[in-house]
């Protein structure tokens, strides 16, 4: 009886010892929620982990959030058997399978807004624990997209032509010449609307020089670079414009 008892005991210790030894598991959890007032289904969507902020290079991990939920704005996902690293957290609906974030897709990222080259914030997984990143708010993405050209007199002076796909504000625009020096519109900084032709200089008679004395700009390449916000984030676009003789 006794050695029965001491069995039984030794049986209940090692079952505890077991499972406090047991290996926790490593991972994520969160839930993906559609901001108010947009609309769309964010179900099934692609949940990514990069190392890079800028999400460049390839995820080193990928699950699918769940596509059963009757809610279409709100999709839980897990990650589990993560190594303990820092991490990126991009959720994205691919709706025209395109394989990269484009235009009206649905798109989040973890501590932040999402915009082309910007990944949130960073985020710690350690050992044993699954990490809560609670909502993640998806949006629907708005490509912005720049159109320019150029016009050169005869006398070897430019003036640059620019356009949107929809309304915007310009904070900063500038354009580099092919010696790499920088000049700066402060004429250009406003609101801008969609599919309209602006021009720097903004009067029509003015046109750039390359001095004071109203010498030819060179020829080479241009490039204009405008920064502003548009939707819910920040844009930097870039364009190269070939001036030729």
């Amino acid at each position: 009886m006794a050695y029965n008892r001491i069995f039984a005991i030794l049986i209940v210790v090692l079952m505890i010892i077991g499972l406090s030894c047991a290996k926790k598991e490593t991972g994520i959890i969160g839930k993906l929620i559609l901001q108010t007032g947009q609309q769309g289904d964010v179900r099934n969507s692609r949940v990514r982990l990069f190392i890079q902020q800028d999400l460049t290079g390839n995820p080193v991990e990928e699950v699918a959030s769940d596509s059963t939920g009757v809610d279409k704005t709100t999709s839980e996902f897990e990650f589990t058997d993560v190594s303990p690293s820092h991490y990126y957290l991009l959720a994205w609906k691919d709706l025209n399978n395109s394989g990269e974030v484009d235009n009206l897709d649905i798109v989040g990222v973890y501590g932040g807004i999402y915009s082309p080259g910007y990944g949130g914030s960073q985020l710690q997984v350690t050992e044993g624990e699954m990490t809560d990143v609670g909502d993640i708010v998806m949006y629907i993405y708005k490509e912005l997209t720049l159109t320019t050209s150029y016009e050169k007199t005869a006398e070897g002076w430019l003036a640059f032509f620019y356009e949107f796909n929809d309304a915007c504000y310009v904070s900063n625009w500038s354009f580099t010449l092919p010696d790499g020096s920088i000049y700066y519109d402060q004429d250009q900084i406003g609101n801008k609307s969609a599919n309209t032709k602006y021009r720097s200089p903004v009067e029509n008679q003015v046109y750039w020089a390359a001095d004071t004395l109203g010498s030819p700009m060179p020829t080479g390449n241009y490039i204009i670079t405008i920064s502003g916000n548009y939707s819910v984030y920040n844009f930097t676009l870039v364009d190269t414009l070939t001036v030729a003789k």
